[in-house]
């Protein structure tokens, strides 16, 4: 029997570069949780990393705002897949020549 656990992880980083993560995460899809159905395990994973990726975008966009989704099997790690966006901060070198 094929155990897969998806992760969904969100995380803001600052501008003095700390990493938080979002209320709530990271949040884990064990096949095992869904009567061993890998296939059902991803999609309700897929479908929590779209829900909280459209809430980063609806958010705060001078921070970098990143979502992940990790597959992991046998304690394994199969696939990472990260979405983010750039923070919309001052250039550091500007800052420092003015």
């Amino acid at each position: 029997m094929k155990r897969d656990i998806f992760v969904v992880n969100a995380y803001i980083v600052d501008a003095n570069g700390t990493f938080n993560s979002l209320s709530g995460y990271p949040k884990a899809f064990d096949s095992k949780h869904y009567d061993n159905d890998v296939n059902k395990a991803l999609m309700r994973a897929n479908s929590d990393f779209h829900e909280v990726l459209g809430a980063m975008y609806k958010a705060d966009t001078r921070q970098v705002q990143v979502a992940e989704i990790i597959q992991m099997s046998i304690g394994m790690l199969l696939e990472l897949r990260r979405v983010g966006t750039l923070a919309d901060l001052p250039d550091p070198e500007a800052e420092a020549q003015a």
